[in-house]
């Protein structure tokens, strides 16, 4: 223990820093729970239960409700469990022969049941069985039960689809089909420009083809003209060298001729003026 006394410094614990909890701003988020559309058609407090494997067991207790929606009319079966606020039944009230038909259970006055397609976690049919604390309270919902039915066949298939969403598909589709065949005619638009787009410049080549074709021979024949004209000039120029030749040759027979005539009479006066002289 001395030891550790000894070894303590003071200087080595610290004294100073900030020790203050950082503030946290924590903003409001808000929650949805999907029932901001929907008024309240009834509800009333009591039990769920779920046939499964032969027997029923529970599956929520907490605050039924009929909700009905504010813009589409439709109302539909909501049940929360109280504790966890987890959704255990969830559907539509589409009463027929198959579904949403209430029967008491078990000769029980405060119990009713019901078969549907619910989806509360994925689409299913199951068999519900709904317990109130008092009979009153169950004959209370059957009769809202009842009345939200009738309402719901005015806005519901023979699916139990609402109709809505079932014209709106058929919208859908009919748009889809519509954009599927305004892109076919806008392709077959397409193609019958390129094809013409195609012939139109086939013919323009077969015209600059004959335009090319015509050229050539044009040029080919002023070409053969250009050689003609040569020819010709040529040949003209030969014809008058040969004549200016033979107007040399004649001139030159002249010149020739003229001297030999001179001479012969220089030759014939130069005998006479011998004779002359001989006489003399």
């Amino acid at each position: 223990m001395d030891d550790d006394k000894n070894d303590y410094n003071p200087e080595e614990e610290v004294v100073t820093g900030n020790w203050n909890t950082p503030k946290v701003e924590l903003k409001e988020v808000e929650i949805k729970t999907g029932e901001e559309d929907e008024s309240l058609f009834w509800s009333g407090r009591s039990k769920l239960y779920r046939w499964v494997e032969g027997e029923w067991k529970e599956r929520g207790l907490g605050e039924s409700k009929l909700l009905l929606h504010k813009k589409k009319g439709i109302i539909r079966f909501l049940l929360r469990q109280e504790k966890t606020l987890k959704v255990v039944a969830n559907h539509y009230i589409y009463p027929n022969e198959s579904y949403c038909k209430l029967v008491p259970n078990a000769g029980s006055e405060k119990i009713y049941a019901w078969t549907v397609k619910d989806f509360a976690e994925e689409p299913k049919i199951e068999q519900f069985a709904l317990k109130f604390n008092t009979a009153d309270a169950a004959k209370l919902f059957k009769q809202k039960f009842d009345e939200a039915g009738q309402v719901n066949l005015k806005l519901l298939d023979s699916q139990g689809n609402l109709k809505e969403k079932v014209e709106e598909k058929k919208d859908d589709d009919k748009k889809e089909k519509k954009d599927d065949n305004s892109d076919n005619n806008k392709k077959t638009k397409e193609d019958e420009e390129e094809k013409k787009d195609k012939v139109e410049k086939d013919e323009k080549k077969k015209e600059d083809e004959k335009e090319n074709v015509k050229k050539d021979v044009k040029e080919d024949d002023e070409e053969k003209d250009k050689d003609d004209k040569t020819k010709d000039d040529d040949t003209s120029k030969d014809e008058k060298e040969k004549e200016v030749e033979q107007k040399e040759d004649v001139k030159e027979k002249e010149e020739k001729e003229k001297e030999k005539d001179d001479k012969r009479s220089d030759d014939k006066k130069s005998d006479e003026e011998e004779n002359i002289k001989r006489e003399d």
